[in-house]
């Protein structure tokens, strides 16, 4: 796309609203006014110019988008979204390292722009799960989980919500198997022999935790140096969130072994 058409697009908020407006259908002037809540002498300037440059049409009092500009517009939604992510809390996503993610969904991580943080208020209790993720994650129905790292209370925590009748799926790197094969052979006996759960191993490297249910998201990701970040978990409870949180599952599900003995 040419630098002045992002610059005509992204400058002004007033016609990127507008085009994505434009996205749900032909408008009038009324709607258009009523929608952005500005009046005619704000939002004619902009219309001129969308119109000036081939993404808007006008057809008496009632402007749609040209073919051109619902192709530029079909797209701008996932572009805006991933700006909103960013933003938000751009130290965060700066000091993080987002590439660890498979590309795939790192290109769609545009869909988890409304989220918030799971912190570790109690410094005495920094390495132990946030109490906000223990709290959600016991009002969910099913749990699907991935983890980089090895923490003693997760394999008693998946084994109470299996007896519980949760549907649980964990997946975990091989360095993360083999120390709890090690440690917890008992819990990992039990929890596999369960109709109602999945356990994985991943040969592959993975740097990130997370775990989405029913109900919500959580995504841990490390520093650039390889450190994991015990302290802020990204949180989502929207529906687009937690498809992003299963697609993601899936992509490793699929290339890990299931393990159904030990």
């Amino acid at each position: 796309m040419d630098i002045q058409l992002l610059e005509l697009i992204f400058l002004s908020e007033k016609r990127k609203e507008l085009l994505l407006f434009l996205r749900e259908g032909p408008k009038t002037i009324a709607e258009i006014k009523t929608h952005l809540d500005v009046g005619a002498v704000a939002i004619l300037p902009q219309l001129k110019k969308l119109r000036e440059n081939s993404l808007v049409v006008k057809k008496g009092d009632v402007y749609s988008l040209s073919p051109l500009g619902i192709s530029i517009a079909g797209t701008m939604q996932s572009m805006v979204n991933l700006l909103s992510v960013f933003e938000n809390r751009y130290d965060y996503w700066a000091s993080h390292s987002v590439g660890c993610l498979p590309i795939p969904l790192r290109r769609r991580i545009g869909e988890l722009s409304s989220y918030t943080f799971s912190e570790s208020h109690d410094g005495t209790r920094l390495f132990e799960p946030h109490r906000e993720f223990v709290e959600n994650i016991r009002k969910s129905k099913k749990v699907s989980g991935i983890s980089s790292i090895f923490h003693p209370i997760y394999p008693s925590l998946f084994l109470d919500f299996a007896k519980k009748g949760m549907n649980v799926s964990i997946l975990v790197t091989l360095p993360v198997y083999k120390r709890i094969k090690e440690e917890f052979t008992t819990e990992l006996s039990e929890f596999i022999k369960f109709e109602n759960t999945s356990f994985y191993v991943c040969s592959k490297k993975i740097e990130f935790s997370y775990a989405v249910t029913d109900r919500f998201l959580s995504l841990s990701l490390p520093f650039p140096d390889g450190r994991f970040d015990y302290k802020e978990d990204v949180m989502c409870f929207d529906t687009a969130a937690i498809q992003w949180g299963e697609d993601l599952f899936a992509h490793y599900r699929d290339i890990s072994e299931k393990i159904t003995e030990i």
